[in-house]
């Protein structure tokens, strides 16, 4: 496997943990670190992040986003380095709800997509569920914005890590859960 694609895996699964764990070390790491401290390395990441990109076969759209979320960041660091910190999550869902709302203006939707990695052939039906969908998602990614925004805004920094490391999680869980299931009825409707 060339160095790239090693690097880039490694690279892939570095951002998803510290996606995943971010909000832990925040409040593990204000323990020891000023706010501003956490933001500089975030933002450092995720400028590494993005010029590591760079040379890469990458959607522009993407790269767009990683851009538009550093800037974020930065702006928010320079004004508040709390607010900076706890408004990642909000600006992570943002960007989601950004990237699937292209996608139904210019089709395939990101859900149709992964549904034909396993069944190429979709009917006219197939891509209208794919594209309710997406549209589901992307009203969960605005929702889960708006709460993250107001734990980051009025609510303890216990009650932020709770509710963006942990309940946010069960969440999208929930609804991958619940999108299988009502993905079984409709297949099962639709054979009868």
């Amino acid at each position: 496997m060339p160095f790239w694609r090693n690097r880039q895996r490694l690279l892939d699964s570095a951002l998803v943990l510290i996606s995943v764990a971010y909000p832990f070390f925040v409040y593990f790491g204000l323990m020891r670190f000023s706010p501003v401290t956490i933001g500089i390395v975030l933002v450092l990441f995720l400028g590494l992040r993005l010029w590591l990109q760079r040379g890469h076969k990458q959607k522009k759209l993407e790269l767009g986003v990683y851009a538009i979320v550093l800037a974020a960041l930065v702006i928010l660091l320079l004004i508040d380095g709390m607010l900076a910190i706890k408004a990642y999550p909000v600006i992570i869902s943002l960007s989601f709800a950004l990237v699937f709302g292209y996608s139904l203006i210019f089709p395939p939707t990101i859900i149709e997509k992964i549904a034909r990695l396993r069944e190429p052939d979709h009917d006219a039906y197939g891509v209208t569920y794919t594209r309710r969908v997406t549209v589901a998602w992307i009203l969960f990614f605005v929702l889960n914005a708006i709460i993250s925004l107001w734990t980051a805004l009025y609510a303890s920094l216990a009650v932020w890590t709770t509710y963006n490391g942990f309940i946010s999680y069960i969440l999208i869980g929930l609804m991958f859960g619940g999108e299988y299931i009502l993905r079984q009825f409709v297949k099962q409707k639709k054979v009868s």
